[in-house]
């Protein structure tokens, strides 16, 4: 009994030693993420082009409710006009562990909350390209006085980056790669990552991170094709709710990263992912690139406005904490971007009351 009583003593101040140096090289204290495992081959159907799969219409299981249009969205009011972002997996909500606390839901709130009638509808299907966004868009029942939130594509540039030379404009992802994402971790692995040496164990002795060489670079990346493709379906999407009298704007990106990182960045990012540098360090630059040039393109042209998210979240203190991993948001972190969004919607003027 003494011995069972000793071991369980040195695990714990093992534990409390792990958290602090822990906290002194990241920065922040240690919070195990609860990460939801979707069941992607249940609720994503194959369809035909230009979509090519979608979600199941009218779904409604665990942490995952669809409506009759195909969204992640409640189903739509007829009385009040529409708030209609059109996004990708961050917004989607991917890997969230409760549904409740996704950004709609807190954007819905804060709308009524100051006498706003508009519905928010959540139109962002995890892994589309720009095409089939537009595919979306064009689809929209859109009515005179909505709003739609559109930005440029980032899922575009990793399928270009991986496929090359090969890429052709309006490439998808595999369908079997959305299934794909429906991987399940090891019970042990998860048991393994409630505690903050159970993940260094995991990371630095067992060397398992997950998702390896997803996103593996192959030569011949057509940068200026994809810009052109890129703004040919912006523009699409654009017309297409300016012909109908919606409001349009932009926004950009909420990532956890930067185009470049300080050194107290970097700690940051080491803790949501180890193999972080894999994924920002090479083509992270496309990402920005693409929608800032989407919106200095099509949008400012325009005189349409951009919604900046990112500043309401990168000036918080605790940035770092607010995701799941490199670009999706945990139940803290929807509700920083339900906030930032409800606030440049106010900032931009066109939201009325």
């Amino acid at each position: 009994m003494l011995y069972i009583v000793l071991f369980f003593l040195i695990l714990a101040a093992s534990e409390l030693t792990v958290r602090t140096l822990y906290a002194r090289k990241h920065g922040m204290p240690y919070r195990y993420k609860h990460f939801a495992e979707y069941p992607y081959n249940a609720f994503i159907e194959e369809c035909p082009p230009p979509l090519f799969w979608r979600l199941k219409p009218g779904y409604q299981k665990g942490q995952m409710h669809i409506n009759s249009l195909g969204f992640r969205a409640p189903e739509l009011q007829p009385d009040r006009p529409k708030i209609w972002l059109v996004g990708e997996s961050e917004f989607f909500g991917a890997r969230l562990p409760q549904e409740n606390t996704i950004w709609f839901r807190g954007l819905q709130q804060l709308l009524d909350e100051n006498g706003c009638r508009y519905q928010v509808i959540n139109a962002s299907v995890i892994g589309y390209n720009q095409a089939q966004s537009a595919a979306v868009v064009t689809s929209l029942p859109l009515a005179r006085g909505d709003i739609l939130l559109l930005r440029a594509n980032i899922n575009d540039v990793s399928i270009a980056y991986t496929q090359g030379k090969n890429w052709q404009p309006g490439s998808t992802w595999p369908l079997q790669f959305i299934h794909h994402l429906q991987s399940h971790k090891k019970w042990y692995l998860k048991l393994l990552d409630r505690t903050c040496l159970g993940m260094l164990l995991r990371r630095n002795i067992l060397k398992i991170e997950g998702r390896k060489n997803i996103f593996k670079p192959a030569a011949g990346f057509q940068w200026d094709r994809l810009l052109a493709y890129q703004k040919e379906h912006l523009e699409i999407m654009v017309e297409y709710a300016a012909e109908r009298g919606v409001h349009i704007a932009f926004f950009g990106e909420a990532l956890s990263y930067q185009p470049e990182n300080s050194p107290e960045d970097e700690a940051g990012l080491a803790a949501i992912q180890n193999n972080w540098r894999e994924f920002v360090e090479l083509w992270s630059q496309y990402q920005f690139r693409v929608t800032e040039l989407g919106y200095t393109e099509v949008g400012a042209p325009r005189g349409l406005p951009l919604l900046d998210l990112a500043k309401h979240i990168r000036s918080r203190p605790d940035v770092y904490l607010l995701y799941l991993d490199l670009v999706h948001f945990n139940t803290q972190g929807h509700q920083v971007l339900a906030r930032a969004l409800f606030d440049e919607l106010q900032a931009s003027g066109i939201l009325k009351s």
